[in-house]
């Protein structure tokens, strides 16, 4: 089977000054990757990179066999959507409205106008189950609203790649389960490849395909039963406060 994520001889990093090196990476498209890593190791880093967002320092990334980091801004919003954890004001307008921003890459200078436009903006307020807020105004809603917006503003962009830096960092548990649950129908029932990264490890462990898990500089890609079996996982967090139980998979205090 082809690989249609490729991340090859990536270093990445500010100023020069490389968080991570040589990454190399094969994955399948379609499928649910989630990144782990503890804060400061770099997970933001490599998806502002892969993204377009951060210059990598050296290496490439290819998706669906195109150089996602040498092609232009535009033609990159076809291909990947990105969901960031920052919080964001951006004053009176509608949820509707919102989520049309995902289809300004195909749209010109007059705005949207077509048929096929509204048809995906509806699509991605219906699979965000967002309808009853259409009509309200973005900052009135909660964080856990918003970033089911978030989501929506991405899902009607239509691209087979969707990149989330920590979607759930600021939602409660039930936002937080719901939020999963819209991104592996993503991947099952609408083809899209998501990668994800968070701190929410027991609930992606249970969903994602892939794992890149990020510790010491270092980047493995390993299957969540790896991840599970090699006991990686008491490997990032191995200290004196907390153990991963891979019997009952979860986090227990020491």
């Amino acid at each position: 089977m082809s690989k249609e994520l490729n991340i090859s001889s990536l270093t990445v990093g500010y100023n020069n000054k490389p968080t991570l090196k040589n990454i190399s990476i094969l994955s399948d498209k379609n499928m649910m990757i989630g990144v782990f890593g503890r804060n400061g190791q770099g997970k933001s880093t490599l998806l502002k990179t892969i993204s377009g967002l951060l210059p990598p320092i050296s290496g490439q990334f290819n998706f669906n066999g195109i150089d996602i980091l040498n092609i232009s801004e535009k033609e990159r919003a076809k291909l990947l959507s990105i969901v960031s954890t920052t919080k964001s004001s951006i004053g009176a307008i509608k949820v509707q409205d919102f989520v049309a921003f995902g289809r300004f890459p195909y749209t010109n200078w007059l705005g949207i106008n077509k048929v096929k436009d509204y048809q995906e903006i509806d699509k991605a307020i219906k699979l965000c189950k967002l309808e009853r807020f259409a009509n309200r105004n973005y900052d009135e809603l909660s964080d856990g609203e918003k970033q089911k917006v978030n989501i929506a503003r991405a899902i009607a962009q239509n691209t087979p790649l969707i990149i989330l830096d920590e979607p759930t960092v600021h939602l409660d548990l039930i936002n937080t389960i719901e939020v999963f649950k819209l991104l592996r129908e993503l991947v099952k029932t609408h083809s899209k490849t998501v990668i994800i990264s968070t701190h929410q490890m027991e609930y992606a462990l249970q969903i994602c395909d892939q794992i890149w898990l990020i510790n010491e500089g270092k980047v493995e890609s390993l299957s969540p039963a790896e991840i599970i079996s090699q006991e990686k996982l008491t490997e990032l967090f191995d200290d004196d406060l907390i153990s991963f139980d891979k019997n009952s998979q979860s986090f227990r205090l020491k």
